[in-house]
């Protein structure tokens, strides 16, 4: 009896977590698809959420050569942390700092560059901002859906 009442508490615990952890992840729906920029140079791809998680990668292009590759995962406890894996290199986590149905953004002061990360949807464009975290030396990215 002991063990089944133990056994009730973790999985109601788990379920309490569980539940917790997809209402936020939930919002970032408009993330996801194949996004490039209008030269096709710079393409971006987010699945769909995997029990709370986004995984995608993306890839810049130099005429017809990679010049660079990086991966990404966003966990969703207990508020989506962005995850950066550059060209297959250790992660640098990046915590989210605010968070809308349209719009997110991660923010890490100790990393050297980029220190914030911004996403916004708007309409079918997708925007991303790298920067600084006072917002210094930004780099924007226009992305607009994949050609089918």
């Amino acid at each position: 009896m002991i063990r089944m009442a133990i056994s009730l508490g973790f999985a109601l615990t788990g379920l309490s977590a569980a539940t917790a952890h997809s209402d936020v992840p939930a919002k970032l729906d408009w993330l996801t698809g194949c996004w490039q920029t209008k030269s096709g140079q710079t393409r971006e791809v987010w699945s769909m959420s995997e029990h709370g998680y986004y995984f995608g990668y993306s890839v810049v292009r130099s005429g017809s050569e990679v010049a660079f590759f990086e991966q990404m995962r966003i966990d969703p406890v207990p508020q989506p942390i962005f995850n950066a894996y550059p060209a297959g290199q250790v992660p640098s986590s990046f915590p989210s700092v605010e968070v809308s149905d349209t719009h997110i953004v991660f923010a890490n002061p100790d990393h050297d560059y980029p220190q914030k990360i911004t996403y916004a949807r708007d309409g079918d464009a997708l925007r991303a901002v790298i920067s600084k975290i006072d917002d210094g030396e930004p780099r924007h990215f226009d992305f607009q859906p994949c050609p089918e």
